[in-house]
């Protein structure tokens, strides 16, 4: 249950702090005096979306923070656990939510003073507590809600049927898909292999070298400049050997020049340092002369070996045009392809495997639905039986509630099943359509709530589905606003009835601008809206006795001081009282 709830900075909320009982708290005040705000406020705490123009005025963040009792709520304390939130030792008498909203955007929630993640939030609330708020009478209107509702009402039973059933369908449906795209793949299989193998011939005629292109470059120079390289090869072994025109070779000068110097350094030892170098340069023109002889006597122009290098050149650089890739790119490219055309040949291995395993995964999705299905026909069983008494309460004692259940028809845009002889539209929800029925007249069919139901009637069908829920689970706390639309007189005092009587098994919270609902509080909190310092701000205070019939004297009559409002609140307390207190003999 929420026992405490701070909010600062909300709106025009400054600074308010309101303990809650465990029975019914009743939340009045005139229209416009925010009494919204605090169901808005608890739904931060809910993990609804936050908006940072929700901070008042002049203040740089707002906060709200609530402290709740869930040692009732068993699926509360596992999830809390499972979250790593709480402590085995710990209590769960004082469970601490707060949520901080800051000027700059920034977005943070606790629970037990440990950051966590708003989703986290959301997913604890709906383990404890059930918020009816202004747009849920609508919901109600809506089909598509109802088979929520129906499998609320199933306990933790149809909870677990629906969740192996959720596992099953998510399973088969990505089987479904992945052999889709094998069987896409399949159908692209000739055309693309034959563009694989055409590229991979392509490339394996070549005979890569990663290296053979800055080789033969080098060739092709070669062999371009023949005649300016021979030239210039005889040129340097006449310097170096010496013609007609030199009388001794660079050669025999040399080693003259080193006999010379040698000679000087065995007179003058400052020679010396002259001789390694000449020496080795001695060995350098050896060599260099060898080489040149050589490389002149074994030189061959050919016309048709340049042909071809021009050729291969120009072949090399149109696969590298053609690919966008350079030569050692290009082998690790046919690498690729050939890996490509090797998975080919288990493609209808895979598909065949696949889809027996999707044959499986369908069977297996076939009866879980069908089972699920099944629970779904019992919990519509009892549900009308509740509805049906819940109803009477609320005054609708000649009302036919019925649930029409059928199978959703097969179509082509989701898994078809075969359930019983029929084909059936599988969803993420099960196979089944369900709708609420209703008549109010003896002697009219039932028909779809939309066609027939007022404001204040699809207020008293809410009240009996949430009085059934009160009863259910873990459901700890429930919160009313605007639960008395559409209703009055001598049907509010019934709809008070039924929210006390709600509040005996779990605590309530409401919001009513209707005295005969008011009545039946066991805790009557008045919202105010003040002007202090020139600033409007949001009061709520806990009514003393003879404060809340001065509220419910206003709620009768708009006039708090009126004699006949006064004693007809009064009349109407002790009325209320004496409800309560036969229902609690009862």
């Amino acid at each position: 249950m929420l026992k405490e709830l701070q909010i600062k900075n909300f709106a025009l909320i400054d600074d308010i702090s309101v303990k809650f009982g465990k029975g019914l708290n009743i939340l009045s005040g005139e229209t416009g005096a925010g009494k919204t705000l605090i169901i808005e406020a608890i739904n931060l705490l809910l993990g609804e979306r936050a908006d940072n123009e929700l901070i008042r005025e002049g203040r740089d963040k707002l906060i709200v923070q609530g402290y709740f009792d869930l040692t009732k709520s068993e699926k509360s304390i596992l999830f809390l656990k499972s979250e790593n939130l709480i402590e085995e030792k710990e209590g769960f008498e004082d469970i601490v939510i707060t949520r901080e909203v800051s000027s700059q955007g920034k977005n943070r929630a606790f629970i037990n003073g440990i950051f966590t993640q708003v989703s986290v939030l959301k997913n604890l609330g709906k383990c404890f507590i059930d918020l009816h708020g202004q747009h849920d009478h609508q919901s109600l209107l809506e089909p598509e809600t109802h088979i929520d509702i129906l499998d609320s009402f199933g306990k933790s039973v149809i909870f677990e049927i629906k969740k192996a059933y959720e596992e099953k369908y998510l399973n088969f449906i990505q089987a479904a898909r992945d052999l889709e795209k094998l069987k896409k793949l399949q159908t692209e299989k000739e055309l693309r292999l034959e563009e694989l193998k055409f590229r991979q011939n392509e490339i394996e005629k070549l005979n890569l070298d990663e290296n053979e292109e800055d080789n033969l470059e080098n060739e092709k120079n070669i062999l371009k400049n023949y005649e300016k390289i021979y030239n210039a090869c005889a040129d340097s072994t006449a310097i170096l050997n010496g013609n007609e025109n030199i009388a001794n070779s660079l050669t025999d000068n040399l080693a003259i020049l080193h006999k010379d110097i040698s000679d000087l350094a065995l007179i003058d030892k400052y020679f010396e340092k002259f001789l390694p170098e000449l020496s080795s340069y001695k060995i350098f023109i050896t060599d260099l002369n060898d080489y040149l002889k050589n490389y002149i006597n074994n030189m061959e122009f050919s016309a048709s070996r340049l042909d071809f290098i021009q050729e291969r050149l120009f072949k090399l650089g149109e696969i590298k045009r053609k690919y966008n890739m350079e030569l050692f790119q290009i082998k690790a490219y046919a690498k690729k392809i050939q890996d490509e055309i090797l998975s080919y040949e288990g493609l209808d291995f895979e598909i065949e495997e696949l889809f027996k395993k999707t044959i499986i995964l369908k069977n297996e999705l076939e009866a879980n639905a069908l089972f699920l299905s099944e629970k779904r026909d019992e919990a519509i069983k009892i549900l009308k039986k509740d509805i049906k008494n819940e109803l009477e309460d609320l005054y609708f004692k000649t009302a036919e509630f019925e649930i029409k259940k059928d199978y959703i028809a097969a179509d082509n845009s989701a898994p078809k099943l075969e359930v019983n002889g029929k084909y059936v539209k599988a969803t993420k929800k099960g196979i089944d359509d369900v709708e609420f029925l209703l008549s109010f007249n003896p002697g009219e069919s039932v028909k779809p709530m939309r066609k027939i139901a007022s404001g204040g009637e699809i207020s008293r069908i809410m009240l009996a589905l949430k009085a059934i829920i009160s009863g259910i689970d873990n459901i700890i706390t429930m919160i009313f606003d605007e639960i008395d639309t559409g209703i009055g007189g001598s049907t509010a005092i019934v709809v008070g009835k039924k929210l006390h009587s709600i509040s005996g098994r779990c605590q309530v919270i409401c919001i009513t601008h209707l005295p005969q609902i008011a009545a039946f509080a066991d805790d009557h909190f008045f919202i105010d809206k003040i002007v202090e310092n020139e600033r409007t701000k949001i009061m709520i205070n806990r009514l003393p006795q003879d404060k809340v019939v001065k509220e419910i004297a206003r709620m009768l009559s708009g006039l708090a001081e009126s004699d006949i409002s006064f004693k007809h609140a009064v009349e109407l307390l002790e009325e209320a009282a004496k409800i309560k207190k036969y229902e609690s003999k009862g």
